[in-house]
């Protein structure tokens, strides 16, 4: 695994990624990226991609370490969903800010072995999750994609990559099959941990409001059924080698109560205009770039 020091080079890193970026398709209206990522259904895969990433030992250690995530898990999850989504839209500069916001955060683990976020297999691997939600999506909560708009919607996932500016891990795939080869093969080295263990919306206790303008007394009454749902929908979304690894269980019951649940849920959206569907930053970036 590689190791990034405290003075590791993001310059570098930088005039690599843009190297790289030359011969990759282009994000805007016209790619699957932008289509498919700011829809409001990706609420549905992004608990699914925190999992993924928690249940990752030094995305986990961080957390404990380094974060108050555990004061209030919605109100995290918004807060990290939204940048991500406006790299996709707004591109390199929100990026940028993204990475350079992870440049403190490392730490050691118990054994006294280092980690730090800017280290590229940790960092290419929270990407990978936020990868993973469209095509958690396709086939279920959105219409199922072709081979080929899969293969697509990963090279454009490459693109989206280097607007963070941080070097890819030496084995990065370089295509959809690869892509699928390397996140089989990362779902193996995860594990249950501490973040998983302490996790509220996991655990089904209590949420707070996911924002202090939201009054609690409306808040109240309906944390529990959203945490459950969100909870659920989640667990049918992750791989069924990790839901096993986690011991969650998932019957032929639920699994048809998905069934059920995600294609009602793709009619409602199939009927609705692009500014009810999408969220406000995927709105606004299709709209800036189709007045130019």
């Amino acid at each position: 695994m590689t190791t990034v020091h405290p003075d590791h080079d993001t310059r570098a890193d930088e005039l690599a990624t843009r190297d790289a970026a030359a011969d990759l398709p282009p994000l805007g209206p016209d790619s699957i990226l932008w289509q498919r990522f700011g829809d409001w259904r990706s609420a549905f895969a992004a608990l699914s991609a925190g999992v993924l990433q928690i249940t990752q030992k030094d995305i986990s250690r961080s957390l404990v370490q380094l974060s108050n995530v555990f004061d209030n898990e919605v109100a995290r999850l918004v807060r990290s969903a939204f940048p991500i989504i406006r790299t996709v839209y707004e591109g390199e500069e929100v990026g940028a800010m993204i990475r350079d916001f992870h440049k403190d955060v490392k730490g050691t683990h118990p054994d006294g072995s280092r980690y730090h976020s800017l280290n590229p297999e940790v960092y290419y691997w929270a990407h990978a999750t936020f990868v993973a939600m469209p095509y958690m999506l396709a086939g279920n909560f959105s219409p199922d994609m072709t081979r080929a708009e899969k293969e697509q919607l990963f090279q454009e996932s490459r693109t989206w990559y280097t607007y963070y500016g941080v070097a890819e891990p030496d084995d990065a795939p370089k295509t959809y099959e690869e892509y699928v080869k390397y996140m089989d093969r990362m779902i193996d080295t995860l594990e249950p941990t501490e973040t998983i263990e302490r996790s509220r919306i996991i655990n089904g206790l209590t949420l707070d409001p996911p924002d202090p303008s939201v009054p609690r007394w409306a808040w109240k009454p309906i944390a529990p059924f959203a945490a459950k749902l969100l909870l659920w929908a989640s667990t049918g979304l992750l791989p069924e080698k990790l839901r096993r690894k986690l011991g969650w269980e998932w019957t032929k019951s639920d699994q048809i109560r998905f069934f059920l649940f995600s294609r009602a849920t793709r009619a409602v959206f199939s009927v609705l205009p692009r500014k009810a569907r999408m969220v406000p930053i995927a709105t606004r970036a299709f709209d800036k770039a189709e007045a130019r």
